[in-house]
């Protein structure tokens, strides 16, 4: 490409997207501003920026204006989806409703950005494979990580409980031999005893362990149970989004596919509108 042709591109691409902008003409911008990403290698949050000349205040401007599109899209597009003015992402219209995410403007789609937000697709693939048992496989879980110390401890003192109680046993057995083993040394006191029997190594004091068992025991109860509600609370707030999800789509696979192509689907709606208001 020349000086002269790289230039007539340019000047024939600004003015068509200044007039899609005199236009407010949200199909047309959104195809400048993806023409220019692939044909510059650029992300589509950098995008704008470029065509704009890095002015931030235009920038603005021109999010502002095609979040506006995006956002009825997305309420009429996904329907128990409530969607803030600012753009924010609820699952619901319930109590304890969650934040699903926040929209990305230019990429046209819906991003993620805390934990929580990013747990509720598994948390709705896990649901969909076993909805009458999702809060028990939750709360084994938890109880599992909860205790993990508590059952050391328990099968120590189980272990130290059933080395005192064989210690016991062996005990009659130990002072006959020791009876015996006087009176062959006082009728041969020549004759060789052998070495003394190897003295097993004291176990650990069963007491300090018990209360180190009892004390881990509290704290974990104490922990089941504060946790507990909220998994409860939980398990109901996901029931509930299953039940949204399954309400409008087949599964949860199709919602998923649904939220993976907003982009497609929204240029599609603009692209049916433009053809409208042309006819």
């Amino acid at each position: 490409m020349t000086v002269e042709s790289s230039l007539n591109y340019q000047n024939n691409f600004f003015n068509t997207f200044a007039q899609a902008w005199a236009d407010r003409s949200t199909y047309h911008l959104y195809q400048g501003i993806d023409k220019t990403a692939e044909t510059l290698r650029l992300t589509l949050a950098e995008t704008p920026g470029y065509i704009l000349a890095y002015d931030k205040s235009a920038v603005h401007e021109l999010h502002d204006f095609l979040q506006q599109d995006f956002i009825a899209f997305l309420r009429e597009h996904i329907p128990f989806f409530e969607v803030s003015d600012q753009g924010e992402v609820f699952f619901g219209d319930w109590y304890h409703r969650r934040q699903f995410g926040s929209i990305d403007v230019f990429a046209r789609n819906i991003v993620q950005r805390t934990d929580a937000e990013r747990a509720i697709l598994p948390q709705l693939r896990a649901f969909a494979k076993d909805p009458d048992h999702f809060l028990d496989h939750q709360l084994e879980a938890m109880r599992k990580d909860t205790y993990q110390e508590v059952d050391r401890l328990h099968r120590q003192l189980e272990d130290a409980e059933a080395d005192a109680a064989a210690d016991n046993t062996a005990q009659p057995e130990a002072t006959g031999s020791r009876v015996r083993g006087f009176l062959k040394s006082f009728v041969d006191p020549d004759q060789d005893q052998g070495s003394a029997p190897a003295h097993k190594p004291a176990g650990p004091d069963q007491s300090k362990l018990r209360a180190r068992f009892d004390s881990a025991k509290a704290s974990a109860d104490e922990a089941f149970d504060a946790q507990k509600r909220q998994l409860q609370v939980g398990a109901a707030i996901t029931r509930y989004e299953y039940q949204a999800v399954t309400s409008n789509y087949s599964s949860v696979d199709q919602f998923e596919n649904i939220l993976g192509s907003l982009q497609d689907d929204f240029m599609q709606a603009l692209a049916l509108k433009e053809e409208q208001a042309n006819a």
